[in-house]
């Protein structure tokens, strides 16, 4: 392909390319819009014809990764097509990738706590995306960002569609790195089941030093992970307690079937496989998974005017060997059908539930003659920061009778929810006098950990609660966030470019965004507080702050007041009565309007987790928390009712930062 630096694709400025591989071409480039920062910007240039109907499924899979919100991911910034080329953009930073990070680290292997650390991060991220969908389809080294501490973000999605049954096999050998495909995904098939296949190539070179699968060409590669057994890893590295290599040759099994069921029965049976005195669950199909048809293959490279006749024929054989393999795990016997039916290699976990969110699927309109973008939030021309409307002004659910209940119920969890929870709790006691309600606002953690303890009734959350808790989610609405300034900075609002760039210290004086020449002071929030998680994954992409500012622990709305060029980040209700100004974001008003319009992206889910249904005082108040009387509070604090959210819009939000 020939490169294309010096070219405008969309609105950024191509610079360099950085890489190239299979279809996708990577390169530095740089947005012609004001203020812009270098980002990377991948194009994907599949050949004509499509035999694998890329294009054709292009939008649909950019447009849920676009969508992905999690802390182990990399979020795109934009996507679309220009020239008929097609392609998305993520921020350039100052992570390395794994490829990079290995190459440091060649003259010792890593160690095992390192490696597992890197992995779990690797199938928390997979386990995500796999729950909304998504099939990763190009995990290696190069695809895997490594920051502090070891810290995991996942890029480089492959945007395929997965396999349905009934689609033809089609050779996708080139099209990525051999050495991480599974063997059905090199035929096309690409499932879930191959990203689990990739882990444990990666797993088995991030142990090993070395990949388990080598050849002269793509072609040998993909012959020899269909046919050749999993070469074993305590001969590379002999200290491996046996249970971890066990773990590594289900990862690697041939057929799709017979590994993992999910990424997180992954991670738990690595964790499993080291703790101590612990007892290999695979002892009784080792030696069988190992027992497979070997096929002798030799080296030999492949003459270029010889490259479809010999994927052709790796095609046949890969067909071959799968379909084998595939009637092997079927037939075991009925004394192992726990470990081929039940995914016993999960270790005793039980699969993920998928995310009960659903996420509205937009299909982007790709142009071949102009760029079509989809920005990260709808831009709209800038208006004035305004406060949230009255309750009386916003329409409310239709009330709905209560049955009381009598007794006691105890919740505790979010500080902030805590005191609209008492204020609504004396309101319902007035209709149900027969009982108590005790509210305190220990901690979203506190609360949850109480809740599983059994010690409380219900846990308020201003966060998810991880699916691993097995709680009840009954979420209450939507709380708004503002980003707040001091009132010397005289600007009414900024971008989500413009303030991402504040919180990675690029823009440093208000001068650089429409204001006065004044350096911007970041008060900061702790990094373990809900409204930072919030404003991370929803204003600032997933990003998390890389930017020296004064850090304190509360009262950031009057710090802000008091302090010259300050611009910090609170709960709506906690800028009210202080003397700051609220920015518009993207050109979009905080209030309670432009959540319900999904065009507003500062709010968080607010939540009630109870065991099981909850009790029947739980049941009852939570069902006068959704009246018509409980609305009109929730507005005067800042919380827009979950009656009052259009389905699409909670999705947006859901899961959400979890805890």
């Amino acid at each position: 392909m020939p490169e294309l630096v010096g070219v405008l694709v969309g609105d950024y400025f191509l610079l360099e390319r950085l890489a190239h591989e299979g279809i996708v071409e990577t390169y530095r480039a740089r947005p012609t819009m004001r203020g812009g920062y270098d980002v990377i910007l991948r194009l994907f240039r599949p050949q004509f014809p499509d035999p694998t109907g890329f294009r054709e499924h292009f939008a649909a899979a950019v447009e849920k990764v676009w969508r992905c919100r999690h802390e182990h991911i990399q979020p795109l910034l934009e996507f679309g097509s220009g020239d008929d080329l097609l392609f998305c953009v993520t921020m350039l930073g100052e992570a390395e990738t794994l490829d990079q990070y290995l190459k440091r680290q060649a003259e010792s292997p890593l160690s095992v706590d390192v490696a597992l650390r890197i992995v779990t991060q690797l199938c928390a991220a997979l386990q995500y995306a796999h729950e909304h969908g998504i099939v990763h389809g190009n995990i290696q080294p190069s695809s895997i960002l490594i920051g502090n501490n070891e810290q995991v973000l996942l890029t480089n999605f492959g945007m395929r569609a997965a396999y349905r049954d009934g689609d033809p096999p089609v050779s996708q050998i080139h099209e990525g790195n051999a050495a991480y495909m599974a063997p059905e995904q090199s035929l096309g098939m690409i499932a879930p089941a191959s990203d689990i296949y990739a882990v444990g190539v990666l797993l088995y070179r991030l142990l090993g030093g070395a990949q388990p699968y080598d050849g002269a060409s793509a072609e040998e590669i993909a012959l020899r992970q269909a046919d050749e057994a999993i070469p074993t890893l305590r001969l590379l590295r002999p200290e491996l307690p046996d249970t971890l290599e066990q773990v590594v040759r289900v990862a690697l099994a041939k057929a799709p079937q017979a590994r993992f069921a999910t990424a997180a029965a992954l991670a738990q049976a690595l964790q499993d496989a080291l703790a101590d005195d612990h007892a290999s669950p695979f002892t009784d199909i080792s030696a069988s998974l190992t027992q497979e048809r070997r096929i002798p293959v030799r080296a030999k490279r492949t003459p270029a005017s010889w490259q479809r006749v010999a994927s052709l024929l790796t095609l046949f054989v890969l067909l071959f060997g799968l379909v084998g393999a595939s009637f092997f795990i079927l037939s075991l016997p009925q004394s192992l059908a726990p470990f081929r039916n039940a995914h016993a290699w999960s270790l005793g976990q039980k699969p993920t539930p998928a995310s009960t969110a659903t996420t509205a699927q937009a299909t982007a309109t790709l142009s071949s003659k102009q760029a079509q973008l989809t920005p990260v939030n709808g831009a709209t021309p800038p208006v004035s920061a305004t406060m949230l409307p009255a309750a009386g002004d916003t329409p409310t659910p239709s009330p709905s009778s209560v049955d009381c209940a009598n007794g006691s119920l105890f919740i505790d969890g979010s500080p902030f929810l805590a005191s609209l929870l008492q204020q609504e709790g004396a309101d319902y006691q007035q209709a149900c006098p027969g009982i108590s309600i005790n509210v305190q606002g220990n901690g979203n953690k506190t609360g949850l950990n109480l809740l599983q303890q059994g010690e409380i009734d219900a846990a308020a959350s201003d966060l998810t609660a991880r699916s691993s808790r097995s709680l009840t989610d009954h979420p209450i609405g939507a709380l708004l966030s503002v980003l707040v300034v001091n009132p010397d900075v005289q600007v009414s609002g900024l971008s989500s470019t413009q303030i991402q760039a504040i919180y990675r210290g690029q823009i440093t004086n208000w001068s650089q965004v429409g204001g006065p020449n004044e350096p911007i002071t970041v008060i900061q929030r702790s990094a373990s507080d809900p409204v930072t998680q919030i404003f991370n994954a929803f204003v600032l992409g997933g990003m998390r702050e890389h930017v020296h500012g004064q850090r304190l622990n509360d009262n950031w709305a009057q710090a802000v007041a008091e302090t010259a060029g300050a611009i910090s980040y609170v709960p709506w209700q906690e800028a009210q009565g202080v003397a700051v100004s609220i920015l518009a974001i993207d050109g979009v008003t905080p209030d309670s309007a432009s959540i319900i319009a999904g065009a507003y992206p500062f709010w968080g889910v607010e939540h009630l987790y109870t065991r099981g249904d909850g009790t029947t005082q739980l049941q009852s108040y939570a069902a006068y928390l959704k009246t018509g009387q409980a609305s009109a509070l929730f507005l005067r604090y800042g919380v827009v009712p979950i009656a009052m959210l259009p389905q699409n819009v909670l999705a947006s939000h859901l899961p959400g930062p979890e805890i």
